[in-house]
């Protein structure tokens, strides 16, 4: 991304995490040690600031509304804090305004427990934005309306966020409901407008600049993505806060009531009135608060599930493309396979024809016999190649179809004219892939040699049964015929002849059971059984 996109893209918020400087840096990196040593300078400034600007008087409880505000208003640690949190990061703002809320309360004689939980109330709004900015993808350098409108409305949120420390404050200081009153209306105002006023332009001013400062300096991770477990625990620690507010409340308005009734024997009706005040507030508060946290989770989630459509439907369309991609691949492959398939038959139909030519210029019987068993070996695995280029799928064969052509086949190339023989099919059909097509179909064509050579002498007539049966992927196919069958002794059985070598290899190659059973003068038959 060249220097003029980066300064048209809208900032998301997206933070340098100490864990992600600490992981990818050394600490003896300049970078890392240089920011460090700003941050740690830049809050113990802020933190003695703090303490110079805040009112005597509101230690002592007798400030007024304006004092408190200007406080808000002007409070360098709550400035600070804003800004590193929007620059930065969570625990980068985070630190700075938990210190100052704690040295505040404590400085205020608040029993240490107590000024934690001050201190962590005080950061609830910075929590609230956090949330926010990371569940909505919206910018933050208030350079559109969207921005500036998102901005405000967050900011007033955090402020009655945060301002819940004013009724602990309240409690332990054991002020008055007017008091308390005075305190959170005091509270969430200088914070909100102190926000708008100072923090606001400054984020307008600067965040460009800071910005690119970050992607010069440092790797920034892709903005994380909702999840789940996000939105889960946002909402978790929403519901938590406002649980412990209300109970807070309620918890504080009883306090106040039975103190009431403690000190002033003869209360009326508007002591305990005024005594149940600051829980009325509070209760409205948090009602507002539940409206406002209800309608943006409600938006939170339709981001989430949004954010969910439009990465399903990116992976859907990649799936698509790499679809599409895969299928030209494939179909390429398809015509090349083909070709190939197609390539191997002709060259085979070419031996096959150069043996025949040979064969018609023998005038040895022995020699075109031979010939002749070397050509139909060849076209039986040339009838392999031709049925898989001429099949829709490359990958299996119709093995009726294809036993049926090799029987056809070896049948006119060696049937003896001078005989009535009869080849007959009885086949089932199944599919068989290359690497069982070839070694069946040769071993096919030499049983068929094998029974037009010797089991027809002396004979007119006869036949030749080519069939098969299929059950449960096991294919069982047989070829009989009605010859004279092997001598008695069987001897021929065991003999060495090429053709009943290549039928026992081609068996073998096929996985096949090879079984003989013969009767003299009744015929033979060769079983193969094979699993597909």
């Amino acid at each position: 991304m060249n220097r003029k996109d980066q300064h048209n893209t809208p900032s998301l918020w997206n933070p340098l995490t100490f864990d992600i400087l600490l992981s990818r840096y050394s600490l003896t990196d300049v970078r890392v040690w240089g920011v460090l040593s700003i941050w740690i300078l830049a809050i113990a400034g802020s933190l003695y600031a703090t303490i110079v600007l805040l009112p005597s008087e509101w230690m002592s409880l007798s400030s007024n509304r304006v004092d408190i505000i200007k406080f808000f208003l002007f409070n360098p640690a709550l400035i600070l804090g804003l800004l590193l949190f929007f620059w930065f990061g969570f625990e980068w703002g985070f630190i700075p305004i938990f210190l100052c809320s704690f040295i505040i309360a404590f400085h205020s004689s608040m029993p240490w427990g107590w000024a934690l939980v001050f201190a962590i109330a005080f950061v609830l709004g910075v929590a609230i934005c956090a949330m926010a900015y990371q569940g909505f993808n919206i910018a933050y350098d208030l350079r559109s309306f969207k921005s500036i409108a998102f901005f405000i409305s967050i900011m007033f949120i955090a402020s009655i966020g945060s301002s819940l420390g004013s009724f602990i404050w309240s409690f332990t200081h054991q002020l008055s409901a007017s008091e308390t009153l005075m305190i959170w209306k005091s509270w969430w105002s200088g914070s909100f407008i102190q926000a708008v006023v100072i923090t606001g332009p400054l984020l307008w001013l600067f965040t460009p600049m800071i910005e690119r400062l970050k992607s010069r300096l440092f790797e920034l991770p892709d903005r994380r993505r909702l999840s789940l477990k996000w939105v889960s625990g946002a909402v978790a620690s929403i519901t938590s806060a406002l649980a412990l507010f209300i109970f807070s409340g309620k918890y504080l308005g009883k306090l106040r009531v039975q103190e009431v009734m403690a000190e002033e024997k003869t209360a009326t009706v508007i002591d305990v009135v005024n005594a149940l005040e600051s829980f009325e507030i509070i209760s409205w508060i948090s009602i507002g608060i539940i409206i406002i946290a209800g309608y943006g989770g409600f938006k939170l989630i339709g981001g989430w599930n949004k954010q969910l459509t439009s990465e399903v439907e990116s992976r859907t369309r990649q799936l698509n493309e790499s679809q599409k991609k895969l299928q030209v691949s494939l179909d390429e492959k398809k015509v090349l396979l083909k070709e190939i398939h197609h390539r191997v038959k002709n060259n085979m139909a070419l031996v096959s024809a150069l043996l025949e030519l040979q064969e018609q210029t023998s005038s040895h019987d022995r020699e075109n016999g031979t010939f002749r068993t070397a050509r139909s070996r060849i076209k039986s695995m040339a009838l392999a190649h031709e049925a898989l280029y001429q099949n829709e799928s490359l990958s299996n064969i119709s093995m009726k179809e294809y036993v049926k052509r090799i029987g056809d086949l070896t049948h006119r190339s060696f049937v003896d004219k001078n005989a009535e023989i009869d080849l007959r099919f009885n086949l089932e059909d199944a599919r068989l892939d290359m690497s069982k097509s070839i070694p069946l179909g040769l071993v096919i064509n030499e049983i068929l040699i094998n029974a037009h050579k010797h089991a027809f002498d002396g004979r007119s007539d006869g036949f030749i049964e080519l069939g098969s049966t299929v059950k449960n992927d096991k294919i069982n196919i047989y070829i009989r015929d009605n010859g004279v069958g092997f001598p008695q002794d069987s001897e021929n059985l065991k003999t060495k002849s090429l053709g009943m070598t290549l039928i026992k290899k081609f068996a073998k190659q096929l996985k096949a059971e090879l079984s003989i059973e013969s009767e003299p003068d009744e015929g033979t038959t060769f079983t193969l059984v094979f699993q597909n």
